[in-house]
């Protein structure tokens, strides 16, 4: 029998029963042979007793187990001489016989006294066999035996169910996820081995899908990880319904569930099964107290034979393909590619190497100019993370940041890049370099956090930066993702004297009813927007009603990505606020920044 094989219960039960019966036998046995001596010894007790009692006159006629026996000096019998040479002044006991186990009663012994010119005197003592217990005891011992055997097998019954369910839930904890009861990656990889047998016997495809929720660690984190343990079960559930009987859904951790899709006829219905779990994540989960929560996901699908010769390979590609799937916008598919797996080894290795940027001093922040339009003054500058990696060189922020925000490490990076950029635009202004403005972004992630009000304070009061100079710019899919939540925290933040800018706006889903209820100050164009300007009639009528919006809600307006003088002079005569772009001036160092900071004052 294979170690992984368990002994059916029925043969645990009459295992356990026969080694109880026979243990049960022998406890009868000893327990007969017990009493045997126990009787045998009362005997030999009342015997010297008797002995004591008599003095020598005519020998007793006694019907029973003692026999009074006067001893004469010239007895030739030999236990009648091995008893005379026995006896003494005192009383002695002579051993005749041991344990008797058949027949009748027989001596096995007596208590002699020497008795002066006249032999000695004897009483002899007359033992039960054990056959003789046995048969005077059967009926009680068969009831004993009765009561101890029910006893046995429904004790034995419970025993064995009891430690049968005990292994039954080790093994569900061993291989089961707790919290959505689907297999864990531990029993997952095992069925994908035996999936990949049965299709190397059979032919056929088999499909991996590796899923993983979209930004659900900012629903984690913004609500809490018992919220969160309800969203994955609601997942689990909507996932599940979309399986067939064969299929195996398995969660191999925190968001990451897996699919494996057995016999299928061609690669083509990975891609239909794919597109099938994408729909169902569309309709919003149900939670407690009817709470509604939209939540997409990215799927990566590995096919066998063709994406890989065992479990790990197909995992390892599929969790590659989901990451494809990511870049290419979230909330769709995508297949492997045998590229994928340098490129995700990459990703793996930048990774890593982030973890210790911050430690390592690899990080820095460069700064771009905020300009006054009307006057032309440059009047603050927008603090902007680097990365120079002694492992990759230069790596830019469009490859770190996703990835931060996707490890988690934005929000320990956020919290560095906020007391920076305060403590240095407190130097500028100490020096003499007087900005209004310093303007962070804060990531959705970091936004979310339940301390972020504790963490800007902290910065504002370590610098001594005055609150109304710190500018934090929050995108609008941040906001609309949890409104009121966002509306308690930029209330707060509000009350630190803090100003809130819109950042990238228009390229979201924002609803203007609920952004007048958010605590606003500006609104910054997204330069996707200025691309046109001044020549496409399209784009500078959304750029013209982008400005009408913001004056009706007396919010001040920013155009970033400013790189043309045509593009300033046409914002300006529109009436935008603020511009940031190549033209006003690049990210540039601390002493680069003061240097232009300088050349951009009027004269």
């Amino acid at each position: 029998m294979q170690s992984g094989q368990q002994l059916p219960l029925r043969y645990k039960f009459w295992a356990v029963n026969a080694v109880a019966f026979f243990s049960v036998l022998v406890l009868v046995v000893v327990a007969m042979l017990l009493e045997q001596r126990s009787v045998n010894q009362t005997r030999q007790q009342e015997a010297l007793s008797l002995l004591q009692l008599w003095q020598g006159k005519p020998a007793l006629h006694l019907d029973g187990p003692l026999q009074p026996v006067i001893l004469q000096p010239d007895a030739q019998a030999p236990a009648e001489r091995e008893l005379l040479a026995a006896a003494g002044p005192e009383s002695r006991w002579v051993e005749l016989a041991g344990l008797t186990l058949w027949g009748v009663e027989q001596p096995v012994g007596a208590w002699v006294l020497g008795s002066a010119g006249r032999g000695a005197l004897a009483v002899v003592v007359s033992g039960k066999s054990f056959q003789q217990i046995f048969i005077e005891r059967a009926p009680i011992y068969a009831f004993a035996v009765f009561v101890l055997m029910l006893g046995v097998l429904f004790g034995s019954q419970l025993l064995i169910r009891f430690v049968d369910g005990y292994q039954s839930r080790l093994r569900t904890l061993a291989h089961f996820d707790p919290l959505t009861g689907l297999p864990n990656r531990i029993l997952a990889r095992d069925r994908l081995e035996h999936a990949k047998e049965r299709i190397d016997r059979r032919g056929g495809w088999l499909a991996v899908l590796f899923i993983d929720l979209d930004r659900f660690k900012t629903l984690n984190d913004s609500y809490g990880h018992d919220f969160g343990d309800l969203v994955l079960q609601s997942v689990a559930r909507r996932l599940q319904e979309r399986c067939r009987l064969e299929d195996t859904l398995a969660r191999l951790g925190g968001d990451e569930f897996l699919l494996i899709l057995e016999q299928l006829h061609s690669p083509g219905v990975a891609s239909q099964v794919a597109k099938s779990l994408l729909d169902s994540l569309k309709t919003p989960l149900i939670l407690d107290e009817a709470r509604e929560v939209y939540i997409g996901a990215s799927i990566g699908i590995a096919l066998y034979p063709r994406d890989g010769g065992n479990a790990h390979e197909l995992i390892r590609n599929a969790d590659a393909a989901m990451y494809r799937a990511k870049a290419q916008g979230r909330n769709t598919f995508s297949h492997y590619l045998p590229s994928l797996t340098e490129e995700a080894r990459a990703r793996f290795e930048l990774e890593r190497s982030l973890r210790g940027a911050l430690s390592n001093g690899e990080l820095y922040l460069h700064y771009q100019p905020l300009v006054d339009l009307p006057s032309g003054r440059c009047i603050g500058a927008e603090a902007l993370l680097r990365w120079h990696s002694a492992d990759h060189g230069q790596v830019g922020p469009d490859r770190f940041i996703p990835l931060a925000e996707e490890s988690g490490q934005i929000v320990a990076l956020g919290t560095w890049v906020l007391h920076q950029a305060c403590r240095q635009a407190s130097l500028w202004r100490a020096s003499g370099i007087a900005l209004d403005t310093i303007a962070v972004n804060l990531s959705p992630i970091q936004f979310m956090q339940q301390n972020i009000v504790q963490v800007v304070r902290a910065a504002l009061e370590a610098s001594g930066l005055p609150g109304q100079c710190l500018e934090l710019e929050i995108t609008e899919g941040a906001l609309m993702q949890h409104t009121a939540q966002a509306e308690q925290t930029l209330g707060e933040l509000r009350a630190l004297g803090v100003r809130i800018s819109v950042d990238d706006f228009g390229t979201g889903y924002s609803s203007l009813a609920y952004l007048r209820r958010f605590a606003l100050d500006k609104l910054k164009i997204d330069k996707s927007f200025l691309a046109g300007l001044p020549g496409d009639p399209s784009d500078c009528q959304l750029v013209q009603t982008i400005i009408a919006l913001a004056r009706n809600m007396r919010l001040s307006v920013l155009a970033e990505g400013v790189e043309t003088v045509e593009q300033q002079a046409w914002l300006e005569a529109q009436g935008c606020d603020q511009c940031q772009g190549y033209l006003i001036g690049r990210p540039l160092t601390v002493d680069a920044f003061a240097a232009r900071w300088q050349a951009l004052q009027p004269a």
